[in-house]
This record gives structure tokens, sequence and C-alpha cells, in this order.
């Protein structure tokens, strides 16, 4: 497979599965599945910026870590100090369905009263759905020009379009 067929592959891939299928879950107004899909994504990317294959054991921290530095930044990298988004938000969303007690999720921007996205607000940090879509689209959108623009080697991956 040519280079150009794995980019293209990867970028259906995430604007199939990424952006359109965790847009779904977004759309639904899920109390919690969304957000767990989220953080997984925010993995998902980072394991594309390593050289190391996807299937990789132990790559989770790392990954979600990556992710957050290149193709985020901003305050997520400021929030993800000692891993703090992955130890406090993807980790306790993954492994246990629920937030920490210092994360509060709300599906829109109008439910979050004044309060923004990654704000902290009574003691919680606000996560918003709607943005935080947005925000992992946009780092979709970064990790396919890095991968257009040579930045990046394209990886492999073993995806058939679902429709």
């Amino acid at each position: 497979m040519t280079t150009e067929e794995q980019i293209a592959r990867i970028e259906r891939f995430l604007q199939q599965v990424i952006v359109g299928e965790l847009g779904k879950l977004v759309q639904a107004e899920l109390a919690f599945m969304q957000f767990v899909a989220m953080g997984q994504a925010i993995e998902v990317l980072g394991g594309f910026l390593d050289n190391r294959p996807m299937k990789a054991k132990g790559q989770a921290a790392l990954r979600f870590a990556a992710a957050i530095d290149h193709l985020f930044g901003g305050n997520y990298r400021a929030l993800n100090d000692g891993n703090y988004l992955y130890r406090k938000f993807r980790n306790q969303m993954t492994h246990a369905l629920l937030p920490s007690r210092e994360i509060r999720l709300v599906n829109r921007e109008e439910q979050a009263g004044t309060a923004r996205h990654l704000e902290r607000s009574g003691g919680q940090l606000l996560f918003i759905a709607e943005v935080f879509y947005r925000d992992i689209c946009t780092a979709a959108s970064r990790l396919i020009t890095l991968l257009q623009e040579g930045k990046i080697k394209p990886k492999n991956i073993v995806f058939e379009d679902a429709n």
C-alpha cells in the first residue's frame, strides 16, 4: 500500500469513526457514553503520533498526552500537567463509566450556566460535550494535515468503510 493510500485510509477512519460516529453520540445527548468515547478518541489520535503499532500495549497515557500536547494544546495541555486529564477524566470514564468528583459533564453550553468548557466552577472542571467534540474534530483535522505534509508517518491500519 502506498503512503497516499495509507493516509487516505486514515482520513476515512477519522472522518467516519472519530468525527461521524462520535458526532452521533454527542447529538444523542447521552449522559456519559459520548465522554467515554471522546476520552478514547484522544488516545487513538495520539496513537498515530508514535512509531509503535496501534495495538502496542501500555501506551494509553503516553498516547493521550501526545495527542493533548501536539493536536489540542492550549488549556488542554495546561490541564494535563501530571497526566491530570488522563487520570481524572479518561481513566475514570473508561474504567468506571463515571468521572472523578473533580469533573463535571454537561451536553450543551447552555446547561453550563456561566461556566465555560475546561473552566473550574464549584471545585469541578467542566467538560461540555458539544465544545469537546468540536475540539476533537479540530485535532483530527490537525492530524490529517500532519500526515499530508509528511510531518508524521502514516500507519497501516485495518479499516474498511462501514457504509
